[in-house]
């Protein structure tokens, strides 16, 4: 109750209209811990310590509130910020609430919202499939190598009420990155940004979990070509471990990612969990340049819950990279892959990486 009071008092310093908000509420993430990354693709670059935020979720401070409107008719809204706790910074590239911004409106039908959102990939890959959680989620993150878009920008998406334990996401972007400008050789002015088209079906019940994700990437620019995507996850909670697993395409004109990992949760006691995951990332583009390009990534991590709001947790992982990853890597051609965290992409081409630190949720 005192955060909403809070919530309200702050909504009603930025504007009148939205003190009348009935339900507002600030929340957030304050992640910290030590870092360590190590053997590089790159011989002249050295290891890495260090205490970073949002190792294993990124730091953030939000706002979100929700309207009845009558005849179970809801209006609700999410503003979240990305932050670097060991700075004060932010750690969105200058935007002020990119992790998410959106509005919805929710009833009998489903819920529609419209801006920045999680796109349904990242909620059955983060939110599901893989044990080190939501995020990319310390070393250990699946998401190290399985390429996949984690949100769009202009999103107008539907979520679809739940039969029998099935439902589905559907949404479309025309500028999926922000209405991107730039210029590109000679021609000035071309829109480099991208229109997105995406579904996600799901059912669960009881201990089974089933998802797949199809979505098409299409640049407004004239002559790029389109990516089209495909997964397909599912997870089974035995009660002493739940595995879990997802394979994936990504294919773009004749060259083809092939993806896949394989997950484990094991509960210790009613506070713990041990995390393993063990999966690859292939390229394949018929014998030229990056053909057989290659990398493998096992983790093991714990997580142990000191509170509701408060957990402790630690992390290894380790990539393998064939010669033509290396040469990927090297060049920044986009398929480069490296030990990251929530806050870190993996884009320094580490192939080891420790985590050991503490997260608090309000």
């Amino acid at each position: 109750m005192q955060k909403k009071l809070i919530a309200l008092a702050v909504a009603g310093l930025v504007s009148v209209p939205a003190f009348a908000q009935s339900n507002v509420t600030i929340y957030g993430i304050v992640d910290m811990g030590y870092k360590y990354q190590g053997d590089n693709v790159d011989s002249n670059v050295k290891n890495r310590n260090a205490i970073d935020s949002g190792i294993s979720g990124g730091s953030r401070i939000g706002f979100k509130g929700t309207e009845d409107l009558g005849n179970g008719l809801k209006a609700g809204f999410v503003l979240e910020q990305g932050i670097l706790a060991d700075t004060g910074n932010s750690d969105q590239a200058g935007r002020t609430f990119g992790r998410q911004s959106f509005v919805s409106l929710s009833g009998g039908f489903g819920t529609v919202a419209a801006g920045r959102q999680y796109t349904p990939a990242h909620a059955i890959l983060a939110g599901n499939i893989d044990p080190f959680g939501l995020g990319k989620a310390t070393a250990g993150s699946i998401a190290n190598f399985y390429i996949s878009e984690a949100r769009l920008d202009n999103l107008l998406a539907y979520v679809s009420p739940t039969w029998g334990g099935f439902n589905f996401v559907a949404g479309y972007t025309f500028n999926a990155s922000g209405n991107e400008q730039t210029n590109r050789g000679a021609t000035a002015n071309n829109a480099t940004d991208v229109r997105a088209w995406t579904i996600a079906p799901t059912y669960k019940n009881g201990p089974i979990y089933l998802a797949a994700n199809y979505h098409k990437l299409d640049p407004v620019l004239s002559g790029d070509p389109s990516t089209k995507v495909w997964d397909l996850a599912g997870t089974y909670d035995f009660g002493v471990v739940k595995l879990g697993a997802v394979y994936g395409q990504r294919k773009q004109d004749d060259a083809k990612v092939k993806q896949w990992a394989l997950t484990g949760a094991v509960p210790v006691g009613a506070a713990g969990k041990v995390q393993v995951s063990y999966g690859q990332r292939k390229f394949d583009e018929g014998g030229n340049t990056y053909d057989g390009a290659k990398v493998s990534q096992w983790a093991l991590g714990y997580e142990h819950a000191l509170s509701k709001r408060t957990a402790l947790y630690t992390a290894y992982a380790q990539q393998n990279q064939n010669n033509a990853q290396e040469r990927a890597t090297l060049d920044r051609s986009g398929l480069f892959a490296g030990v990251g965290d929530a806050s870190d992409s993996g884009a320094a081409g580490y192939q080891r990486g420790f985590n050991l630190g503490v997260r608090h949720s309000f």
